[in-house]
């Protein structure tokens, strides 16, 4: 198990406008391939739109998109529910490994 609180930023760059952190867990959770299950709030602290995002799922490295469910907000995004698509943009394996991942939201009220 591993946690993390890593930057939110408007584009896929590490460089692109701050929004906030995503502050969550990760467990590895199969012997016969790289596979995660993901916990983790997306607290948005900047721009119009303020509030948090509560995702969950399994993530398999290997997909090119992964699907994440997302099962509720707060502040601007109260009782939000719906998919989050994930896309890696970079990884870096170096210990400790780091991941860029682009997140597109489909979100219900």
């Amino acid at each position: 198990m591993n946690t993390f609180e890593d930057p939110l930023t408007r584009g896929s760059s590490n460089t692109s406008a701050p929004l906030g952190k995503a502050q969550g867990f990760y467990v590895i959770d199969t012997f016969n391939e790289y596979t995660l299950f993901h916990i983790f709030t997306a607290n948005i602290t900047e721009g119009d739109l303020k509030g948090t995002i509560d995702i969950f799922g399994q993530m398999r490295e290997v997909d090119p998109v992964r699907y994440l469910t997302v099962v509720g907000g707060t502040g601007a995004f109260l009782g939000a529910r719906g998919l989050a698509s994930s896309t890696r943009v970079q990884i870096d394996r170096t210990p400790p490994a780091k991941w860029t991942l682009y997140f597109d939201l489909d979100l219900y009220y």
